[in-house]
């Protein structure tokens, strides 16, 4: 009994670390295109943590923390904005390269696109159904 509970204790973190890698894809440093703004993300043990900023007078000024993580069967994207707290997305669907996130409750914005266009660059957008926002990225060493 010994050994069995070792072994689950012991292959949950790989589980968990194996399901992280379907948005390994994010990690690094990436520019938003002719703009001094900027996603870093990091895999952490059991999730993906990105931190959101913009240079302004040569201060970095941070404007959102994002993390990634599974809960049950399902992974959430979840948003914290400075003095506004944390709005968690569903991810309802996600391949290889991209994945949508939702949360229909949210006032702006209610959907959020994440996509892969090649090995440098990122698509990003956020909306509703009368506005959607893009951004396009550029990873930076």
């Amino acid at each position: 009994m010994k050994k069995k509970i070792i072994g689950i204790l012991w292959l949950s973190p790989m589980l968990l670390l194996a399901q992280q890698k379907e948005f390994n894809w994010l990690v690094g440093k990436w520019q938003e295109e002719g703009k001094p703004s900027f996603e870093i993300w990091k895999s952490k043990d059991t999730y993906l943590l990105a931190e959101s900023y913009a240079i302004e007078s040569g201060i970095k000024k941070i404007n959102e923390t994002i993390k990634i993580v599974k809960k049950g069967n399902d992974f959430y994207f979840i948003a914290s904005v400075k003095d506004q707290g944390s709005t968690e997305f569903k991810i309802t669907w996600y391949n290889k390269n991209s994945f949508v996130a939702e949360n229909p409750r949210h006032d702006f914005p209610r959907k959020i696109n994440y996509k892969k266009t090649d090995a440098n660059h990122i698509h990003a957008s956020i909306g509703d159904n009368t506005k959607t926002i893009d951004y396009f990225f550029t990873k930076v060493p």
